[in-house]
């Protein structure tokens, strides 16, 4: 009897493996930014959401103490660009010629003063405020000194006065009439007598003008007679150098020994005249 035939048993085909589900993208941060140094900035800081950005930046004006945005930048005082930004910052003008000088109302000042002011103010980075304060300060102390000097000036003129009325005593009115007469003719205006003033004072100004007269033959008082008149118009140097020229005069000291002598009334009058505005007082 035959064999039957063996039949292979039938593989199955083989399952193909299984494909894993899909990885679901990763959600976007909750700060939306892209920059990888933003996104790193963020999570060094642990922020969370936008809450915790709020109250970080609440915290850091309180310990500034205003809004960050405020703040400004100190530069080094080597970096001149960035020293002259600051000022701009702080309110340095543009240009020179925007700063506003303050100006007394009494007094014009100098365009060249001015324009020297604005490009110092505006070189060294002054503020519009502080150049305004400066010249004003500045101003103000200009006006009380002139107008203290202009007190003191008044004090040594009358000081000088005085002087003038003791030395000159009962011939302060002829040194003065000749000083004035002298001024005027040789035509010394004004603000040349004050620049003399400024320079040695009332009182030297008038005995410089005073000599000037005498030379020029200013100083003679003539009576209606036509006679001289001395006494009383004498100073009492004048009186002493013509007393000096009287005592060398050998004619004169024979009429002042001798009474008998003929000239003895005239030079005793004129020596006696001379003592009492020798010794005068104004």
């Amino acid at each position: 009897m035959s064999e039957a035939p063996v039949t292979p048993p039938v593989t199955p085909p083989a399952t193909p493996p299984a494909t894993p589900p899909a990885t679901p993208p990763a959600p976007a941060p909750w700060h939306g930014m892209t920059d990888p140094d933003a996104s790193a900035f963020i999570a060094n800081k642990g922020w969370q959401n936008p809450a915790d950005v709020v109250k970080s930046y609440q915290s850091a004006e309180k310990l500034i103490g205003s809004d960050p945005s405020s703040l400004v930048k100190m530069p080094r005082l080597d970096d001149q660009t960035g020293m002259r930004a600051l000022y701009a910052r702080l309110g340095m003008p543009e240009t020179a010629d925007k700063y506003e000088i303050d100006a007394p109302k009494d007094m014009k000042l100098d365009e060249g003063y001015q324009k020297w002011d604005r490009d110092n103010f505006h070189k060294i980075g002054l503020t519009g405020d502080q150049a305004k304060s400066l010249t004003k300060a500045h101003n103000e102390y200009i006006k009380g000194v002139m107008e203290q000097q202009s007190k003191d000036y008044d004090l040594n003129v009358q000081s000088d006065k005085a002087t003038l009325q003791r030395e000159w005593a009962g011939g302060y009115e002829r040194m003065m009439n000749a000083a004035t007469s002298a001024a005027q003719s040789l035509g010394f205006t004004g603000e040349m007598i004050d620049a003399m003033e400024q320079a040695v004072g009332y009182a030297g100004t008038m005995k410089f003008f005073a000599d000037l007269g005498k030379k020029l033959g200013e100083d003679k008082f003539v009576g209606g007679d036509g006679a001289p008149r001395f006494n009383g118009q004498l100073t009492p140097a004048e009186a002493k150098s013509q007393w000096e020229a009287m005592k060398i005069d050998k004619d004169v000291v024979a009429a002042l020994k001798d009474k008998m002598h003929p000239g003895n009334a005239a030079a005793s009058a004129k020596q006696k005249m001379l003592f009492a505005i020798m010794h005068q007082e104004a």
